[in-house]
């Protein structure tokens, strides 16, 4: 009989056996040289460490992959004022095993039709005419993947649904911006808000949370502008000076060299993007860390912020309401 509760409810000391998303894996070794696997286990509720150390690891393998339902029997434990799972029985999960699948997958909590009609919405409202049928015209073309996509393997919006939910959010802080910089060129900007992670439909088996082998060769963004120039092709577009524009934002929007970016953000438009794409994933990153904090405040190490994230002493709204 598998545990009916979630993980922002374990305890010390509970006897666990239920069913998990693996979000994370890395392989690391004991003081003495012994192979154990340090996971992080997802619920709709959040995330927990765990930990498959070498005796249970030779039993049981490691024949899972990051986005596989793995099931799991083990003991919570504390350790340095967190809790962790001590793993005793692994094994790898067919997603029709599992009573609710929302449970253990977790999807975004907005509405991906209502945030995907808001987008098709923004379109018509762009300038020129040929502009707003194409950006509209691929919405239309990806819509249900779209809606199922994350928006990473890993780092942010890492979840069902995670990828509208970063499009539209990008979006929603661009349209904020626009209202007090008229410089920046409105219909270009909405434009490369929602269509700047576009190529990580193609990089990403999104049902199997596996990086296709483009995705692993290519990556999102070139495989992004890609997509960009077959569908303006199709359509007769490829000549249209906003395609250049368009294109260029999907290849800067990483900002660096160092971290993907083809070139460096030289229009008004992509440094826009660039920064406010940066923004909303860092924030979702931070969200997601203190997803679990200590008596102090603070999150475990987080890679990806190079630190332990910290809750602050005056509680968010929700907080507030969680009281």
């Amino acid at each position: 009989m598998t545990s009916t509760y979630f993980i922002k409810e374990f305890k010390d000391g509970d006897q666990i056996l239920r069913f998990f998303e693996l979000r994370a894996k890395s392989s690391r070794k004991t003081r003495s040289g012994q192979d154990y696997l340090d996971l992080k286990l997802g619920d709709s509720t959040g995330e927990i460490s765990a930990k498959l150390w070498p005796e249970a690891l030779e039993k049981w393998g490691k024949d899972f992959e990051i986005g596989s339902i793995v099931k799991v029997e083990g003991r919570i434990e504390m350790y340095r004022d967190m809790s962790q799972l001590i793993i005793e029985k692994i094994r790898k999960a067919d997603e029709n095993e599992v009573p609710n699948v929302s449970d253990v997958i977790k999807s975004t909590q907005y509405n991906v039709d209502e945030l995907y009609e808001e987008l098709i919405v923004l379109t018509e409202t762009l300038d020129p005419l040929e502009l707003s049928n194409y950006v509209k015209e691929i919405l239309e073309r990806i819509a249900n993947q779209f809606k199922r996509a994350p928006a990473a393997m890993m780092v942010h919006h890492a979840y069902r649904g995670g990828l509208i939910e970063h499009t539209w959010s990008v979006t929603q802080k661009v349209l904020a911006i626009l209202e007090i910089e008229p410089k920046i060129n409105r219909s270009m900007a909405i434009s490369g808000a929602i269509l700047h992670d576009i190529g990580k439909l193609r990089e990403m088996a999104i049902d199997a949370r596996r990086r296709t082998t483009d995705g692993r060769l290519i990556g999102h963004i070139t495989l992004g502008v890609t997509f960009l120039y077959e569908v303006a092709l199709e359509l007769g577009l490829e000549n249209e000076p906003w395609l250049t524009d368009l294109e260029h934002i999907l290849l800067s929007h990483h900002g660096e060299p160092g971290f993907g970016a083809p070139v460096r953000p030289f229009t008004r438009e992509a440094i826009l993007i660039h920064f406010v794409d940066n923004l909303d994933s860092r924030l979702k990153i931070i969200d997601e860390a203190l997803l679990s904090v200590d008596s102090e405040g603070f999150s475990q190490y987080n890679k990806w912020l190079e630190g332990r994230a910290y809750s602050g002493v005056i509680p968010t709204p929700q907080e507030v309401e969680d009281v």
